[in-house]
């Protein structure tokens, strides 16, 4: 059985911006759990299952701030393109998951005991076991887009067109700061557009890493 209770709620700060949070807490109940442990007997690790209830509870938290500006430049009107529209949404999310460690145990997997191995009475059951490693996440995200209007030589009134240059142009990195090292992550761009009067789609995408990188070719904290 697993109940989950979602909360959320959003408003406004300080008219322009809009905040969104949230949060999720769930707790499962199970009948059997499986404990594990070496054997003597068969020289190996064995699992044995407990009839019985139990039960874990696990929650996490999540916020959202954003907003959209918006640019127009304008140029002059007997020229074929009169105005360019830029749109900015700028946001900023954290998410936060803890670590439910509290759920897990070691058992030997050697004769002598010497070697541990960690595991939760969970594994094996209905829902799983719950997450035992911590999110602790800042991601931040630009969204861009860009609009012309130009003159429109078969309108009969003389009104100017929109025309669509960039659909999008995104921006996105995080910083984990529950991780060891490595927190900052790639920063990641993608951009969409139409061409040839809609009839061709391209996508462009990169990845720029502002962290070093060593001669083995892996990511250094510097």
């Amino acid at each position: 059985v697993q109940h989950s209770i979602p909360l959320t709620t959003n408003f406004k700060v300080l008219k322009y911006f809009s905040v969104a949070m949230s949060g999720n807490y769930t707790e499962t109940w199970v009948f059997n759990t499986f404990r594990r442990a070496y054997s003597l007997e068969t020289n190996r690790p064995e699992t044995e299952r407990d009839n019985g209830f139990d039960s874990y509870r696990t929650y996490n938290f999540s916020a959202n701030l954003g907003t959209t500006l918006y640019g127009t430049f304008n140029f002059n009107k007997n020229a074929k393109i009169q105005a360019i529209r830029h749109v900015i949404r700028p946001a900023v999310s954290y998410t936060y998951t803890p670590s439910f460690t509290q759920y897990y145990d070691t058992y030997a997997i050697d004769a002598l005991g010497t070697t541990m191995e960690e595991y939760s009475r969970f594994q094996g059951t209905l829902y799983g076991a719950p997450n035992q490693h911590m999110s602790n996440m800042m991601n931040f995200n630009i969204g861009n887009n860009f609009e012309a209007k130009v003159r429109d030589d078969e309108s009969a009134t003389g009104e100017p067109k929109k025309v669509m240059l960039l659909n999008s142009l995104n921006f996105s990195t995080s910083y984990n700061f529950s991780a060891d090292s490595l927190k900052l992550a790639p920063l990641r761009m993608s951009a969409n557009t139409a061409l040839l009067k809609d009839k061709l789609q391209l996508n462009l995408g990169a990845t720029m890493d502002p962290l070093a990188i060593d001669n083995a070719g892996n990511r250094i904290d510097k």
